[in-house]
């Protein structure tokens, strides 16, 4: 990938980095729910950094704020075409393998209990469910950041447009939108509806109003690349190695305020650093796998990486939950490294399969006739 001063069209460059880093980003959350290490074993540090190994979810949110501003910010028609199509994308995009997924979920869940709840079945297939505590980890447990995801979507069409009319500036968006989510919880918290908007720590954690700087981070990132303001330093790997540090010094801070929570996240000040310093360390990154020749964009742009990178959104949804617990029993392994291992690679291999098998040819029957292009494929999840 050349640097960026030899680009002439950001918007139509593949970034094969940005795919490989979905990969690993989906990684860290897998090892964030089945954490390898003890917590009163010989390496207990190591068991509470992977405890705060939710930080991959930040990841995909940047990236997508990133990709999605540097494919559709020129191309913006408010025309009922144009709103077609570009929904028609972001829905083929991750809502066809969510689907089915999810519908599997909830098939053996009634296998087991005989009976589902109509609401909690609705709010998922809806995309609604990450709106509501009591049912957030409902269906497939990972999926609410889906909801954040769509919210962005629905949501940055709007915010491009008022850039590009100068109507506002960017950073004053996330202020208006963090004022909505309060205003929110104000109106829903006292009907006890499923705990929908159910308190300010939920509304921070988990919806798109508390963790929309993130997204606001990678729209930053790309429309500086567009104007040509990021650029390379003297010091080789400077932004790459900054980017880095920043990151692991937020994870490491993440795990020293955690104290009595169950993540540091969740601490007053964690909310900060997970939701406003940890966006900022992931946009000096992302500047240096932009700009950098390091072999950390070696690494994320080799062949290997790019196939897992593709079929990430596959890894995550199916992770955590039914699939992941199908292939748990048929694992034979009884040692806690061993089956861990032998689960990953064959949700990884199963991933793959999907991809190639499902996934890419309903997104390509789904986008026929596409109106925007879109030439990056590497669309981030979260």
């Amino acid at each position: 990938m050349p640097p960026l001063a030899a680009q002439a069209s950001p918007a139509s460059t593949y970034l094969p980095a940005f795919t490989g880093i979905r990969a690993i980003a989906a990684y860290m959350v897998f090892l964030h729910h089945f954490n390898p290490f003890y917590e009163g074993g010989s390496t207990p540090l190591l068991h509470y950094l992977l405890v705060e190994f939710h930080i991959g979810v930040p990841v995909f949110f940047v990236l997508s704020g990133f990709l999605i501003t540097l494919r559709y910010i020129d191309h913006i028609r408010f025309t009922t075409a144009w709103w077609k199509q570009y929904l028609r994308n972001r829905f083929a995009r991750i809502y066809p393998m969510f689907f089915l997924i999810t519908c599997l979920n909830f098939a053996w869940l009634y296998h087991q209990e005989g009976t589902l709840d109509s609401t909690v079945v609705l709010t998922n297939v809806l995309l609604l469910r990450g709106f509501f505590e009591s049912i957030i980890y409902s269906g497939i447990p990972q999926g609410w950041t889906l909801t954040v995801e769509e919210c962005f979507y629905l949501l940055a069409p709007i915010v491009f447009w008022l850039l590009l009319q100068r109507r506002i500036r960017l950073w004053y968006m996330p202020f208006g939108l963090l004022a909505i989510g309060c205003g929110l919880v104000f109106l829903f918290r006292p009907l006890e509806y499923y705990g929908l908007f159910a308190n300010f720590k939920f509304m921070l954690l988990f919806t798109f109003f508390g963790r929309c700087i993130e997204f606001f981070a990678g729209i930053q990132l790309a429309l500086w690349y567009r104007r040509g303001r990021i650029r390379r330093y003297a010091i080789p790997s400077l932004l790459t190695s900054i980017g880095c540090l920043m990151t692991v010094a937020v994870l490491v801070g993440l795990v020293w305020i955690r104290g009595p929570y169950a993540y540091g996240q969740e601490h007053p000040f964690g909310v900060a650093f997970n939701n406003v310093a940890l966006p900022g360390g992931i946009l000096v990154l992302f500047a240096g796998l932009l700009t950098e020749q390091t072999w950390l964009r070696q690494l994320l742009s080799s062949t290997l990486l790019q196939v897992l990178g593709k079929s990430s959104y596959i890894f995550y949804l199916i992770h955590f939950g039914v699939i992941q617990q199908f292939v748990h029993d048929l694992v034979p392994f009884e040692g806690k490294w061993l089956n861990l291992i032998s689960i990953f690679l064959v949700l990884n291999l199963l991933a793959i399969a999907l991809h190639y098998l499902v996934e890419q040819p309903l997104n390509n029957l789904i986008r026929r006739q596409p109106i925007v292009a879109e030439h990056l494929s590497s669309v981030p999840v979260s």
